[in-house]
């Protein structure tokens, strides 16, 4: 179904891009063709030109088209705020990161604290209850001595 379409907008176009960009009028045009001995040659040079008229016409407009000057530098504005806010929240975004990494360092540093503090605690209660054990043992053991030498 777009097919159709597609080709009644191409025809119409070609047919306006003739119209507005032809060097030549259809008489002249085909009174051209019927005088060259490759009329398909002239033809196809016949439309170089027309394209040659037409981009020089489309450069020309938009050269000293004010209009499209403004539309062109507030793209070009809009585009440079887009790009420095891109910029801000990519600071912003490292800044964060860099908040969360000192905060997990810190965190990592804490808890490591902590586990040194526990683990000390813990090594030093073992050495308590080993101690009281060995003094333990040893008063059994020079009671057991004491014992067999009686």
């Amino acid at each position: 179904m777009k097919s159709p379409f597609k080709l009644l907008f191409a025809a119409t176009f070609g047919a306006i891009y003739g119209m507005l960009f032809a060097q030549k009028s259809g008489k002249e045009l085909r009174k051209e063709l019927k005088k060259s001995e490759n009329p398909l040659k002239t033809l196809f040079k016949e439309g170089v030109e027309v394209d040659k008229s037409a981009r020089d016409f489309v450069v020309d407009w938009a050269k000293n088209s004010e209009e499209l000057q403004k539309v062109i530098a507030t793209g070009k504005t809009q585009f440079d705020s887009f790009v420095e806010g891109a910029k801000e929240l990519s600071d912003e975004g490292k800044e964060m990161a860099q908040e969360k990494l000192e905060e997990l360092a810190d965190n990592a540093k804490k808890a490591a604290k902590d586990l040194k503090k526990k683990a000390h605690k813990t090594a030093k209660s073992a050495k308590k209850t080993a101690t009281k054990k060995v003094i333990a043992l040893r008063k059994q053991a020079s009671k057991t001595v004491k014992n067999i030498k009686k």
